[in-house]
């Protein structure tokens, strides 16, 4: 009797202690930074949030890690765009590459001519330049045909 009030009690105690799966099902889950993980399902890309809830679907060919303002850069069928951490697509991808952002603003190339947009996915050059070179103060040295030109862009861009 004695052994069976012990088996109970140990089947009671393993029971007692539950877990509960928070996330869908993934071919991979990768390490949680910033709050947000990057998962893989069926070769391709999405994310969930630490609460175990897919925040961005996975429909990417690949995404970066989520930076400190909570956005990363998405790719699909060899284009670059912006997407937040939430979900909500800054820029499509149609960019052929999309350069680090310096005060708020990045290069990108799209069809081999350089632009820049902001960090919220706004065009503030469009990309039809052979290259661009930000200087100070909102100005853009832009190269084109073998002739410079400056532009300024408006208002200048936040310095780190």
């Amino acid at each position: 009797m004695k052994k069976l009030i012990f088996l109970l009690s140990i089947g009671f105690a393993i029971t007692s202690f539950s877990q509960t799966e928070i996330s869908g099902k993934y071919d991979h889950i990768g390490k949680f930074y910033n709050g947000v993980a990057l998962v893989k399902l069926n070769g391709m890309t999405g994310a969930i949030n630490s609460e175990g809830k897919e925040i961005i679907k996975p429909v990417w060919d690949k995404l970066s890690a989520f930076g400190n303002d909570g956005i990363a850069y998405a790719f699909k069928n060899g284009q670059v765009g912006l997407i937040t951490a939430e979900g909500k697509i800054l820029s499509e991808p149609v960019f052929d590459h999309i350069g680090l952002f310096h005060g708020n603003r990045a290069v990108v190339k799209k069809n081999g001519m350089e632009g820049i947009i902001d960090i919220n996915g706004k065009i503030l050059v469009e990309p039809k330049y052979d290259k661009l070179k930000v200087e100070e103060n909102g100005l853009v040295k832009v190269f084109q045909n073998g002739q410079e030109s400056l532009l300024k862009i408006d208002p200048p861009a936040i310095t780190n």
